[in-house]
């Protein structure tokens, strides 16, 4: 920008300021905003995960945080919605970054498209287990300790600060990592529980819905996306 259109700028602006209280007040607003961004993006991918969504690049992250501060039933529309128009583009995008797995990860997604949820559920979770476990050596759904020790050594040596607050859901326990106990009808809201399902507990036999079976999707994709920021 030249100086002679930065000055006109600069005084449109504070004319606009001026003249307008409420701009000046959203302008503030906005400021503060970018400047807490990352710990706004941590605070917000907890918030997310704990009611079972995950960003993924097919997602606006604007578009996502206004359903979740709307309430957990707007933003479970709003995500089904949008992973039902993006799906193709997920599912190939994870189809390519994970050759070796295609013929898994095809067989849930043509499972999740018969309308097969409670199949294509626990090989989702699996592929998701699986695809953490080899970029970080310790297990998503369990040893928590040890996953945060190996994730602390990774973000130490090559993570760059905005991937530090978008792992806070891989340092928290959700719906998705927690106890077969956790098996209230308000916690099932936020997700299926892997424990629960993978081990045929009677009190999580119900987990074979459309939303659990995006939300997985949602999960596995937000893993893959995440490590391939590393490469």
């Amino acid at each position: 920008m030249n100086k002679k259109l930065s000055e006109r700028f600069r005084r449109e602006l504070l004319t606009k300021i001026n003249e307008e209280p409420e701009f000046a007040e959203n302008l503030v607003r906005f400021v503060f905003g970018m400047l807490s961004f990352p710990e706004n993006i941590r605070e917000f991918s907890e918030s997310a995960a704990s009611l079972g969504w995950f960003l993924t690049s097919e997602i606006v992250l604007s578009d996502m945080k206004q359903a979740l501060d709307e309430s957990q039933e707007c933003l479970d529309n709003y995500m089904v919605e949008e992973m039902t128009c993006n799906y193709i583009d997920i599912k190939k995008s994870l189809i390519k970054s994970h050759p070796e797995r295609e013929h898994i990860l095809s067989a849930a997604f043509y499972l999740h498209e018969q309308d097969n949820w409670i199949a294509s559920i626990p090989l989702f979770l699996s592929q998701t287990e699986g695809i953490f476990s080899e970029n970080v050596g310790a297990m998503l759904f369990s040893e928590h300790e040890q996953r945060k020790e190996r994730l602390k050594a990774i973000f130490d040596s090559k993570a760059e600060q905005c991937m530090l607050f978008l792992s806070a859901p891989f340092e928290t326990k959700n719906q998705f990592s927690a106890g077969i106990s956790s098996a209230s009808d308000s916690k099932k809201r936020n997700g299926p529980n892997r424990n629960g399902i993978m081990h045929g507990s009677r009190k999580h036999l119900d987990y074979g819905t459309k939303v659990n079976s995006f939300k997985c999707i949602s999960l596995l994709s937000f893993v893959s996306s995440f490590f391939e920021g590393f490469d």
